[in-house]
C-alpha cells in the first residue's frame, strides 16, 4: 500500500505540468497531546515482560525540539479540488514515568501484579526528538464563499521514524529507528493572504504503534495523538 502510494506521488510529481495543476508547500507549528495507552516492556534475557496500564504522556510542544511539520504537494483538476502530497510531522511522546500505574506480567520469572511508580523499573520512556511521521496524503479541497477560503481534508499513511530514548534499570539507550506504519486524518481551512500565500489552521489525528529497541529487548505502545497546527501555505505556480 505504502509503495503504491509513494509511486503514485512520484509519478504525479515527474509528470508534465498542466495549466490546471499547482505546486505548493506548507509549514506549520502547533501542539499535540497523546491519549493514555498501555506500555509494554519485553526483556527476554531477563525473563521480564511487564505492561503498564493507561500510562499518561506529555508533549512539551513549545520546548526544543518543538512541534512542527511541513509538506509539499500538487493539486489537480480544473478547480484544483484534489491533490497528492508528502508530509513530515515531528511530535513528541513522553511517558510520565514518575506516576503510579497498574503493572502486570513477569519480572525475572516472578509474577507481578501491583500498582507502582513506573520509574521504579522504567525511568524513561520517550520520543523527544520525535515520533516522526513521513506520510503520503490524499487531499480534498472545497472553496467556500468567494473562494478566498478553502476547506481542506487529508488522509495519509507512511512510516514512522521515532527517536527513542529509554532508561531501564538505570541503563539508557537512544536511537533513530523504523517504528512501523503511521496513519493520519486531518481537516482544516486555508485563507488567502494574496496571490500566493495562505494562512492555514488544521486539526490532525495520527495513530501509530511504534515498537522501539530498549536495553535488552523492545518496548511497545499505541500512540493516538491529537494535534492543532497553524502555519503558512505557499503556492509555487499560478
Amino acid at each position: 500500500m505504502i509503495r503504491a502510494a509513494v509511486l503514485l506521488v512520484v509519478l504525479s510529481f515527474v509528470a508534465p505540468a498542466t495549466a490546471s495543476a499547482q505546486w505548493y508547500v506548507g509549514f506549520y507549528l502547533g501542539a499535540n497531546s497523546t491519549t493514555k495507552a498501555d506500555v509494554t516492556v519485553d526483556l527476554p534475557d531477563r525473563r521480564t515482560n511487564l505492561t503498564y496500564e493507561d500510562v499518561a504522556f506529555e508533549a512539551r510542544p513549545f520546548a526544543a525540539p518543538q512541534y512542527y511539520g511541513y509538506r509539499v504537494g500538487k493539486t489537480f483538476g480544473d478547480q484544483r479540488r484534489f491533490g497528492l502530497e508528502v508530509e513530515l510531522i515531528h511530535l513528541k511522546v513522553i511517558a510520565k514515568a514518575a506516576d503510579a500505574y497498574p503493572v502486570s506480567g513477569v519480572e525475572h520469572g516472578a509474577t507481578v501484579d501491583e500498582v507502582s511508580r513506573m520509574d521504579a523499573r522504567v525511568q524513561r520512556y520517550a520520543m523527544t526528538h520525535g515520533l516522526n511521521f513521513a506520510l503520503v496524503n490524499f487531499v480534498m479541497r472545497r472553496p467556500i464563499g468567494n473562494g478566498r477560503a478553502v476547506l481542506v481534508g487529508r488522509a495519509g499513511a507512511g512510516p514512522t521514524l521515532p527517536h527513542a530514548e529509554t532508561t531501564i534499570a538505570t541503563v539508557t539507550r537512544e536511537q533513530y529507528e523504523y517504528g512501523g506504519l503511521g496513519l493520519q486524518l486531518a481537516g482544516g481551512a486555508e485563507f488567502a493572504l494574496g496571490s500566493r500565500f495562505s494562512a492555514l489552521g488544521e486539526y490532525k489525528f495520527t495513530r501509530a504503534r511504534p515498537e522501539i529497541d530498549v536495553d535488552g529487548g523492545t518496548g511497545r505502545m499505541t500512540a493516538r495523538c491529537h494535534q492543532i497546527a497553524f502555519g503558512l501555505a505557499i503556492r509555487l505556480s499560478r
